[in-house]
């Protein structure tokens, strides 16, 4: 088990080094004073093998090296006598066969002290800490102590982390059965480093990957690895298992020298997808890693009675959104009216990883709709009205927000998607590789719809996500929106966080449903329906803000 330092606290034993001229008779020997360093408990322990390991108390590992410098204080860089000590058990560390000692004319000292020893003035982490010696090579920690006096009391050295610790621990979900590796896809190795204050520059150098476990067969790995501080946009985590690659990517995260990032991922099948809870990081959220090369994105879970259900975070924008909508064409209503329209920018919102169940609906309202397709609690509910779900004393909505009270963050609530949020989830949001639908160019691989759902509903998150892991977004059944229905103009702004409230006869519904075509599956395709109407083909989703 490998035990690392963050915050190291050393103490620096008696009698530094004859630093000015000292003869050897016996009566000058006698007053010199040898300096040995004792390590105490660390702050920070980590551990490779196992999760959950305490992370407040540890000691420098046995055998590791440390370099101390010794100087007259108020003197030259040139002055450091440098010696090399050896960590022992519990941390104490051995000093070299000659140690220093203090001045005999009683001068005060300064010393520092750093590990790896052989850290120089450029310093790089290596790009395989899959080994527990790599790993220590790797962890640059520095100490100082300055105007010491002479003293047969230990001087103690509070070490600090100069990199940045990175801990993922990885298990395989549903349908993979090998962790095979995990890497830190694109990092700077590099950063210069002063001896004498222990100041350490941006990182730098040429981008690497750094692997943190590798050749691995089984279904659950650990791994540390250290890097130095410094901002990581896109790629950020490659895992490899025995059924394809995952990459976890981040729109920009900053990575703080002696702050520790704990990532507990699980990795399952959908193409391949992750799960990923990070400590100390993004509000102790979760995270989910789409498809492929889909971008992570945390997002809460909650419990109403007995139901679990997930919302994902989708970041908003202050740029304008370019969003094309048709107009309704009664003459022809798979050709509707295309135009293309500008809203100003969108907040922050959670939105359903899937369409609202039975099971969530019964789960609030203590029964499930009669005249569905198919009422089992893992399909999409449908015959709910807009009024059924957003009756502010009896819907759906307002018993959610009662039940899950305690559950919900502060400020925020469960609402019914606006049409502005639905299509920028819908195609991606700022990960949006230009889909014709939710997740593909080909309408089948994504969703169910009139040519292959035999006139039916399909439980819900049996296709494959779209850029940010919605489901369903296309096909399945229509979804319920916020806003009334009314024609748009070509070119038409709206502002941030639009939502239609000017009265109509209709509310919109997007996305699409089993019993209709590809074209009513479409991101543009505005269908619209009666308030007080429940269809067989008609659910919703919900978003939290």
């Amino acid at each position: 088990m490998m035990k690392t330092k963050d915050m190291l606290a050393m103490a620096l034993l008696p009698a530094l080094g004859v630093l000015t001229a000292c003869s050897s008779d016996d009566a000058q020997t006698a007053d010199r004073v040898p300096i040995t360093l004792t390590g105490t408990t660390l702050t920070v322990e980590e551990t490779r093998a196992a999760a959950g390991s305490d992370l407040n108390d540890g000691y420098i590992e046995a055998g590791q090296t440390v370099k101390v410098l010794v100087r007259n204080t108020n003197g030259t860089d040139d002055d450091w006598k440098d010696y090399i000590y050896t960590s022992a058990a519990n941390g104490v560390l051995t000093p070299p066969s000659t140690p220093p000692f203090y001045p005999l004319d009683n001068t005060n000292v300064d010393i520092v002290a750093f590990s790896p020893s052989f850290a120089s003035s450029m310093f790089s982490v290596l790009s395989d800490q899959t080994t527990n010696d790599s790993y220590l090579a790797s962890d640059l920690v520095y100490a100082s102590a300055t105007n010491k006096e002479k003293s047969v009391t230990a001087v103690p050295l509070q070490f600090e982390h100069k990199m940045a610790k990175i801990v993922v621990n990885v298990t395989a979900g549903k349908g993979v059965s090998e962790i095979r590796s995990v890497t830190l896809a694109s990092i700077y190795p590099q950063v210069s480093f002063n001896a004498s204050t222990g100041v350490v520059g941006s990182a730098t150098g040429i981008k690497t990957p750094v692997t943190i476990v590798n050749n691995n067969t089984t279904a659950t790995v650990s791994g540390t690895a250290v890097i130095p501080g410094q901002t990581v946009v896109g790629d950020l985590l490659t895992i490899v298992t025995d059924q394809g690659t995952a990459t976890y990517s981040v729109s920009s995260k900053t990575f703080t020298a002696g702050d520790v990032y704990t990532l507990n991922i699980r990795v399952k099948l959908t193409d391949i997808n992750a799960e990923t809870s990070i400590t100390e990081w993004t509000d102790n959220s979760t995270v989910y890693i789409g498809t492929g090369e889909a971008t992570g994105s945390p997002f809460l879970t909650f419990t109403v009675g007995g139901v679990k259900f997930e919302m994902l975070f989708v970041e908003g924008t202050d740029d304008n959104i370019s969003m094309v909508w048709g107009n309704y064409n009664y003459a022809n209503t798979d050709s509707p009216n295309q135009r293309t329209i500008t809203v100003q920018g969108l907040s922050d919102f959670y939105i359903g990883q899937t369409e609202v169940t039975n099971g969530l609906w019964n789960a609030v309202m203590g029964s499930k709709p009669s005249g569905q397709k198919n009422s089992n609690n893992s399909y999409p509910v449908a015959m709910v009205s807009w009024n059924d779900i957003c009756n502010v004393s009896t819907g759906f909505l307002a018993r959610l927000n009662a039940e899950a009270a305690d559950q919900l963050p502060v400020g925020m609530k469960f609402q019914l998607i606006s049409e502005a949020q639905w299509y920028y989830a819908a195609k991606g949001g700022k990960h949006s590789r230009g889909y014709t639908y939710a997740g593909s160019n080909t309408i089948g691989d994504v969703a169910w719809y009139k040519d292959n759902s035999s006139t039916t509903t399909h439980p819900v998150a049996t296709k494959p996500a779209n850029e940010l892991g919605l489901y369903d977004m296309s096909g399945s059944v229509w979804e319920w929106c916020m806003d009334w229905y009314a024609d748009v103009s070509a070119n038409q702004v709206f502002p941030k966080d639009y939502v239609n409230t000017t009265t109509a006869t209709y509310f919109v519904c997007h996305g699409g449903t089993w019993s209709g075509n590809a074209t009513r599956c479409t991101f543009y395709f505005r269908g619209y329906c009666s308030p007080d109407e429940g269809r067989n083909d008609i659910g919703f989703r919900l978003v939290l803000q």
